[in-house]
C-alpha cells in the first residue's frame, strides 16, 4: 500500500497494534500528523484502525550533521 509523503522531510510510520476509535486519545499527541486507516473490525463488529506518524526522515537528518 502506497501512503502520500506529506513533506520531503517526513515519512509515515505504522504505530503497532490496531486501534479502537475510543483509544485515540490514549495514542494521539497534540502537534504531531497522522494518518488513521481502516483496518477491518472484530468479531462482534468494532470497527479497527491503523495509525501511522509522520516522522522525520532519518536519511535527511543524517545528512544534515554530515
Amino acid at each position: 500500500m502506497n501512503h502520500p509523503n506529506p513533506s520531503p522531510q517526513t515519512e509515515l510510520r505504522r504505530l503497532p497494534g490496531l486501534f479502537r476509535r475510543w483509544e485515540f486519545s490514549q495514542v494521539i499527541e497534540a502537534g504531531e500528523d497522522y494518518r488513521v486507516e481502516d483496518a477491518g473490525s472484530t468479531s462482534d463488529g468494532t470497527t479497527l484502525f491503523a495509525i501511522y506518524r509522520c516522522v522525520a526522515d532519518a536519511s535527511d537528518e543524517t545528512e544534515a550533521v554530515q
